[in-house]
């Protein structure tokens, strides 16, 4: 059970959501935590978290911009939903997080730059950014493909 108190998102809601459900200690490091937002209703449309894929499966795992662009796309609004992404420190303090090199082509590709965000000391502020990051599963890659080459 969590008992860390988490931090409040600089956003006006008329529907408050408790993020707890979707907070583990264990997995902040790496979970990514997202909501698909209607602007003009000021509500949470939907909500989830980025998820490790299985050993069988092509990818290590489904970002949460990816989820979240896949929910807009599927539900046909793309003018009044705005997406948020962050990511909660181990001691419930939110931290900002920003597309890596895939999520920011496929923004790009279903013209979603200007709708994907995250929060940084209490300011939103872009997600998809200029020379975007690699994701952490093919820094990993990359550095084991590094290290069986020695």
């Amino acid at each position: 059970m969590n008992n860390i108190i988490l931090d409040e998102l600089p956003l006006d809601l008329k529907n408050p959501f408790n993020f707890n459900k979707l907070y583990t200690r264990e997995s902040c490091n790496v979970s990514v935590i997202w909501i698909v937002y209607d602007k003009n209703k000021k509500i949470i449309l939907s909500k989830g978290v980025s998820r490790p894929c299985g050993f069988n499966h092509g990818k290590t795992s489904i970002h949460a911009e990816q989820q979240a662009i896949n929910y807009c796309r599927r539900n046909n609004n793309k003018t009044k939903y705005v997406i948020y992404i962050w990511r909660y420190g181990k001691t419930g303090n939110v931290k900002p997080m920003y597309c890596c090199t895939q999520c920011t082509k496929m923004a790009k590709k279903y013209n979603y730059t200007n709708k994907i965000f995250t929060f940084n000391q209490d300011n939103i502020c872009p997600a998809v950014i200029d020379d975007p990051p690699l994701s952490l599963a093919y820094k990993t890659y990359l550095n084991k493909t590094y290290l069986n080459k020695i």
